[in-house]
């Protein structure tokens, strides 16, 4: 009877333990940021050719923080003959073009940027 109540027990709470496991949506915050997109257009050339190289460095080191191989490989068939200076360029054309994101963080708008530039090819693959 004791052994019939632990195994009870046992699966009492590996039930409650697995049921907590159930894969939940992934809800994406606003990231901190250093710049506002609204700052891109005011930079120099060559800020924004250092910005967008350390933004990209950071883009394909972003499995380190989770993302998808599959998600960095879509970015890199995307960009894969750009240069800085033609991303830099794509990123100031659609920050120009949309004055109501300039509030919004520079890398997501960045990363919108080239989406509108590669369409469907950056989507976001969740890590299984």
């Amino acid at each position: 009877m004791k052994v019939a109540l632990c195994v009870l027990v046992a699966l009492g709470l590996f039930a409650v333990f697995a049921n907590g496991q159930k894969e939940k949506p992934r809800v994406i915050f606003t990231p901190p940021h250093f710049y506002k997109a609204e700052t891109f257009p005011e930079m120099s050339e060559a800020e924004r050719q250092l910005y967008v190289t350390g933004l990209m460095d950071g883009f394909y080191a972003s499995t380190l923080f989770g993302a998808s191989d599959e998600t960095v490989a879509n970015l890199n068939s995307c960009t894969t003959d750009m240069d800085s200076k033609q991303i830099s360029a794509i990123i100031l054309k659609y920050v120009k073009d949309h004055p109501e994101i300039w509030h919004l963080p520079l890398s997501v708008e960045a990363f919108n940027a080239l989406n509108a530039t590669c369409p469907g090819t950056l989507r976001i693959v969740p890590v299984k």
